[in-house]
């Protein structure tokens, strides 16, 4: 039985060279994969927040008190909702801290606001004369902040909405 023995020997040296050929051709190919797949990279992390240039300061009127105008031939009480950001830069030298030039830049804009729209206190429910009259607002109010000694840009365009 000799030959039979070194016959099923040699079958499974056979089966053995095959199973590690096998072996050798997956992980060759699977470092190939690997090499030309690129290398998944760590995701940059979301920035918090916005950094202003310096000296800018960014106010917001989302907070901003609703601007009553008064009554109107109606005889309704016509009060506004202003939204809306500016950007300021103090033309000169300024010893108003960050938050204080926004408190400033707010009551500068509810001033010129509410002045320009008394007259209007008619038209104020009309949506139309409303997104124009905003539109036409924002260069007014940049105008007005200038007069006062900040440079303005408007970042976030106004909406006036009547109550």
């Amino acid at each position: 039985m000799g030959f039979l023995d070194n016959f099923k020997a040699a079958m499974q040296r056979g089966v053995d060279a095959a199973n590690a050929n096998i072996e050798r051709q997956r992980a060759e190919q699977a470092a190939a994969a690997g090499a030309a797949r690129p290398q998944p990279q760590a995701k940059p992390q979301p920035r918090t927040g916005h950094k202003l240039p310096e000296g800018v300061v960014m106010a917001s009127l989302d907070d901003l008190e609703p601007i009553a105008l008064g009554t109107n031939s109606r005889g309704q009480e016509v009060i506004m909702h202003v939204r809306g950001a500016f950007l300021a830069k103090p033309m000169g030298t300024c010893t108003l801290d960050t938050g204080a030039q926004r408190t400033e830049i707010k009551r500068i804009v509810r001033e010129t606001l509410a002045r320009e729209m008394a007259p209007q206190i008619e038209s104020m429910g009309d949506l139309k004369f409303l997104m124009v009259f905003a539109n036409r607002m924002n260069q007014t109010v940049c105008e007005a902040l200038k007069a006062h000694g900040f440079e303005a840009a408007v970042k976030l365009p106004l909406v006036i909405r009547p109550n």
